[in-house]
């Protein structure tokens, strides 16, 4: 292969070459060649590198270009994205939201949660060791708020209900927690056999009108209480900031001590 063909061909190779190499390459490839571009190159060559050269910069161009305005996308979102106020108490509807705990509880923890959402799975041992922490003081109201990117929350959440209309919500929602890559409608229906559901009328809570309404009234506390993501936690309808065992537990002592001085 001669000189001429040899540099012919590095060029149209750095012309392939991703962006992330090809700006460092550029510059080495054109100050070797330069030194050497009017004796070997001749006219044609010059004018092939030039026009490589131009390409390659135009590409450059382009990259930077689409990089500038995905910035100033990314800043422009975050500047729209509304801070939490830590500080306001919502009125969290209970409606028939499935309920554990202390009957006549002075604290109430409403979760919204996605049953394949890999952090709400992990709140989950936290809640149980608050509530056996505080047997006589704490209750637990789930609500569902299956994320739309998450395709199988929303069958999930519907068996979930379903199950509860036969008294086996708890027992349901801990199976599904512990499979949260088996929610096919044939795992959902093995599951409420597996807790001792009659399947039949399970299948047709699950498909039903009542059990859509359900999720959709969770759906529409989670919006008016300025849920976006899953887990979210309230302790007596004030957003959770902190959703360390040690955190919670001091503030729901706070929210204890503020009940018997009132």
């Amino acid at each position: 292969m001669s000189s001429r063909e040899h540099k012919q061909g590095a060029l149209r190779t750095l012309a392939r070459i991703p962006f992330s190499k090809a700006g460092l390459l550029v510059a080495v490839c054109v100050g070797l060649v330069a030194c050497t571009v009017e004796t070997d190159l001749g006219p044609d060559g010059l004018k092939d590198l030039r026009e490589g050269q131009k390409a390659i910069l135009e590409r450059i161009e382009k990259i930077e270009k689409t990089q500038k305005q995905l910035l100033a996308s990314v800043q422009k979102g975050a500047r729209k994205r509304p801070a939490v106020d830590y500080n306001k108490v919502y009125d969290i509807k209970v409606g028939r939201s499935p309920v554990r705990g202390a009957k006549d509880a002075k604290i109430t923890i409403v979760e919204f949660s996605d049953f394949q959402c890999p952090y709400s799975k992990r709140v989950q041992p936290l809640i149980e060791k608050l509530l056996k922490a505080y047997p006589d003081d704490l209750q637990h109201v789930y609500k569902n708020f299956p994320l739309r990117f998450h395709k199988e929350a929303m069958p999930a959440a519907k068996a979930c209900l379903a199950a509860g209309l036969q008294g086996k919500f708890w027992e349901m929602e801990a199976i599904i927690f512990e499979n949260p890559k088996k929610l096919k409608d044939k795992d959902l229906k093995k599951y409420a056999k597996e807790i001792g559901l009659d399947v039949q009328q399970f299948e047709k809570d699950f498909s039903g009108e009542e059990v859509d309404k359900l999720v959709q009234a969770d759906i529409a506390e989670a919006k008016k209480a300025k849920v976006t993501g899953t887990p979210t936690l309230f302790l007596n309808g004030k957003r959770v900031q902190n959703r360390s065992e040690e955190a919670m537990k001091k503030d729901i002592t706070t929210l204890l001590e503020g009940k018997k001085k009132s």
